[in-house]
């Protein structure tokens, strides 16, 4: 891998990692696209109210010491995509734009560690309990390949009017995420 140096390099190269973030991701949908349309007849999406595009405006964790961390900066871009077939898709990108590459010329590991860091996709299959208030995302792929793939993951959520939060507490550690989406119209 050619040495890139100083801002501009490092800008080349988030550039350079998020674009190649979205061919992964585009080049992986057609797989789990035929994979979910051989499935067997998908249920009914049971939260009408869901389905559409969102843009996230907060997305946040605060640990059990009541610290406050915004991984992907205080306002992060993004979108959530839910569709009336059961897919989704969630886009993530670090607001402003940043990099975790060291000043001077980064490794091929650096690059890629950075242009994880400052974009977060995935897509996948999802279902509604309604009745609990939750969402299950089902990743069929993602940008980073550490990724929880093919395994239930569960989204407790409310819906306020063209507001959805998603928010969830990890036993273990106690961290608590916090997501704020608002409707796109």
């Amino acid at each position: 891998m050619e040495k890139v140096s100083g801002e501009a390099g490092v800008r080349a190269l988030v550039v350079a990692g998020t674009a190649f973030a979205l061919a992964v991701v585009g080049a992986l949908a057609p797989c789990a696209i035929a994979r979910a349309e051989g499935a067997a007849n998908r249920p009914g999406i049971d939260e009408p109210g869901l389905v559409g595009t969102w843009r996230l405006v907060r997305f946040e964790d605060t640990s059990r010491a009541g610290k406050v961390s915004y991984p992907h900066g205080e306002h992060p871009l993004g979108y959530f995509v839910y569709d009336t077939t059961g897919h989704l898709s969630v886009q993530i990108m670090h607001n402003p734009p940043i990099s975790t590459l060291p000043r001077s010329a980064p490794t091929e590991a650096e690059a890629r560690k950075a242009a994880n860091d400052a974009y977060a996709a995935y897509f996948g299959t999802y279902r509604v309990d309604k009745a609990n208030h939750v969402l299950h995302h089902v990743v069929e792929g993602a940008t980073n390949p550490d990724y929880l793939v093919n395994r239930d993951q569960v989204r407790p959520y409310r819906l306020e009017g063209d507001t959805l939060f998603i928010e969830m507490t990890d036993q273990k550690t106690g961290v608590h995420d916090y997501r704020e989406l608002h409707r796109v119209k």
